[in-house]
């Protein structure tokens, strides 16, 4: 015979089981369309935590890992999206930081149509909407709204998630203070301690920033999901303001401390792995720098072999006068004309894996977000050339911890690059720096993958988080800025002390002419 308490444990475990297996057998799908590597690898580390996990994930992606030991985790490959986004963008040739800036935005947005009506049109997505459903949809947080019409599509609630910062408009959905006075957007190469100007700059950027989104970029996205969601979907704007949170892959101890919502979920370096042993002749050439060795990297955005041929000389007049150090090359093509023969260059490198070699002495990069978390990582000093989107800020930040030494392409000249190079090789305390950085970062009661990947679960478990939502959602521009508030308060008493007047005015035209009246009739 069961007993009471027996029941009770019975009961609790069924309870438990329930919760379990709703959270651990969810079915996911991932919408990442967005053609860049240093994105999808950040999304990569935390759908193979979610797989391990036991849910059935599946992932539209540009970069497909292609692992079959892998099962319920099915991958749409739509690399060719990279073909438009290349053929759109040359961050290598660079003229004009700000005015590219402003380009970048609106073909960024443009090229995310394109993006959203590849995977509308792809036959194998098609298939899988037709056969499964889904209880959550994770959709990339980067001008791309017309991907959020999927959570219309499949009734599921729905997560963001951005590889960078996030821009002003992707704070507005889920009301996440975005004050320009001090907090820059990710767009805009400033710090937290703005000038004048900089304050002016960024309030203006605010300005157009959000009147682009909300005349052209939400209705244009809205026209084009509604092709394939039908009429009845509602406005993509207001879609957009149902996601559950958004998670970030960043730390504000990284970048400038600021306020957030609870529906903003900070975890970085989810793209971090394990140190792998390196390729055997990437590992003789790293092995065979007694004096160390400098790696040079763009990223997989701004292509090296795509810069101005003067510039490319530059850069290798100043490498043969380092004959004391070896330098590896991210090169894209077969061949570099001129190549020193200190010089090794690759198409593709383990990064990760090569900056963590003790004999590196210093990585010239682009100033990206992944790998200066991977460069953060292995404390290894650090020679920023920024290039567009929010590279700049992020240099600029990182040199206000005195981690990096940065100087800008336009101005770039052999002798400035060779200067630049020595302070920070000979330099030590921008090593000390990193590793001072690193450790405030590290010291977390948990893994920003796991974090991130519970609150995923905790969606699925609640069925969507809309009580994370903020009370400033649901008010008026006009209201959240208390602008009826103080239009009250300066009306009230303006009209008060204008009625009075009126009324002494009146009062005192009253008395002269009655006193008039009878000084008369006397």
């Amino acid at each position: 015979m069961i007993n009471e308490r027996s029941m009770q444990v019975y009961h609790l475990l069924l309870a438990f089981a329930i919760c379990f297996t709703s959270a651990a057998a969810a079915r996911i799908l991932a919408l990442f369309p967005l053609p860049s590597y240093s994105h999808q690898v950040v999304y990569e580390g935390l759908m193979k935590e979610l797989h391990s996990r036991g849910h059935h994930v599946t992932v539209v992606t540009t970069d497909p890992i292609r692992d079959p030991s892998l099962e319920n985790y099915t991958e749409i490959d739509v690399s060719e999206l990279y073909v438009s986004w290349r053929n759109t963008f040359n961050f290598a040739r660079n003229k004009d930081y700000d005015k590219q800036q402003k380009r970048f935005i609106v073909g960024l947005t443009r090229n995310a149509e394109h993006m959203c009506q590849f995977s509308y049109k792809n036959q194998q997505l098609q298939k899988i909407l037709l056969e499964q459903s889904f209880d959550l949809v994770i959709v990339e947080w980067y001008a791309s709204p017309c991907l959020y019409g999927y959570s219309y599509l499949l009734s599921s609630p729905y997560v963001g998630i951005c590889s960078t910062g996030i821009f002003y408009p992707g704070h507005d959905a889920v009301a996440n203070p975005t004050t320009p006075a001090y907090i820059p957007d990710v767009y805009v190469p400033h710090t937290h301690h703005k000038t004048f100007w900089e304050r002016v700059s960024s309030a203006w950027h605010s300005l157009w920033l959000r009147w682009i989104w909300h005349s052209t970029v939400l209705p244009r996205h809205d026209a084009i999901a509604r092709q394939y969601f039908g009429d009845s979907m509602p406005y993509i704007g207001d879609i957009e303001k149902n996601v559950s949170f958004v998670i970030v892959s960043h730390d504000s101890l990284s970048l400038y401390v600021r306020p957030s919502v609870p529906a903003i979920i900070e975890a970085r370096a989810l793209h971090l792995k394990e140190p792998k042993p390196l390729p055997q002749d990437l590992q003789e050439f790293l092995d065979g720098a007694p004096e160390g060795f400098i790696y040079f990297s763009l990223g997989t955005n701004v292509l090296s072999d795509r810069m101005l041929a003067e510039k490319r000389q530059m850069f290798l007049d100043a490498f043969s006068e380092l004959p004391q150090f070896k330098i590896l090359w991210k090169w894209e093509s077969d061949e570099l004309p001129g190549q020193p023969s200190n010089v090794k260059v690759a198409k593709w490198i383990p990064q990760q894996h090569v900056l963590s070699h003790p004999n590196i002495k210093l990585f010239i990069y682009q100033g990206g977000l992944q790998s200066t978390e991977e460069a953060l990582e292995a404390s290894v000093p650090l020679l920023a050339i920024p290039f567009f989107s929010d590279q700049n800020k992020i240099v600029r930040n990182m040199a206000e911890f005195g981690a990096v030494v940065y100087v800008e392409f336009n101005e770039l000249k052999k002798e400035i690059l060779l200067e630049a190079i020595k302070e920070a090789i000979y330099n030590k305390t921008y090593k000390e720096n990193m590793k001072k950085l690193l450790n405030r970062l590290s010291d977390q009661p948990e893994k920003p993958v796991h974090r991130a990947a519970w609150w995923i679960e905790y969606v699925i478990r609640h069925k969507g988080a809309r009580h994370l939502r903020s009370g400033a959602l649901n008010l008026a521009w006009y209201q959240y800025f208390l602008l009826d508030v103080i239009a009250f308060v300066i009306i009230v008493p303006v009209l008060t002390l204008w009625i009075a007047y009126r009324i002494i005015i009146l009062f005192t035209r009253k008395t002269v002419c009655t006193k008039s009246f009878r000084h008369k009739k006397d």
